[in-house]
């Protein structure tokens, strides 16, 4: 007995430190298995299972992050600048022009030309 649970012992830790993927054969008469047979389907499924959920734990754990705002856009009215920054360009320059309106009390006759940088 002591044998077989340091054999099972050695079994669960050389493969939990091998990370090479466990493949599955697909079964065909389970009539013709012993109960040994089946015992060791059982434990290798449940081996698959296992990498397959510490797989999706790692993808689950590095999902990408919101967009950065990358771009910056300036507009210059009347001698004071306006900036927006946004994802893209266009959200970047929305963002100045609206600022730049609400800098001027909705007058938005200067806020034109926007220079934009990524």
């Amino acid at each position: 007995m002591r044998l077989l649970i340091t054999l099972f012992s050695f079994l669960v830790i050389s493969t939990a430190s091998a990370e090479s993927i466990f493949r599955i054969e697909v079964g065909k008469d389970y009539k013709n298995y012993s109960t040994g047979d089946l015992q060791r389907r059982v434990w290798e499924l449940e081996r698959a299972v296992w990498q397959l959920q510490q797989r999706v734990y790692q993808i689950e754990a590095a999902k990408p992050t919101a967009a950065v705002d990358t771009w910056v856009c300036t507009i210059t009215a009347m001698g004071t600048a306006y900036t927006g920054t946004g994802a893209s360009k266009a959200l970047a320059t929305a963002k100045a022009v609206e600022n730049c309106k609400t800098g001027s009390n909705g007058d938005g006759f200067f806020c034109k030309n926007p220079q934009c940088e990524q």
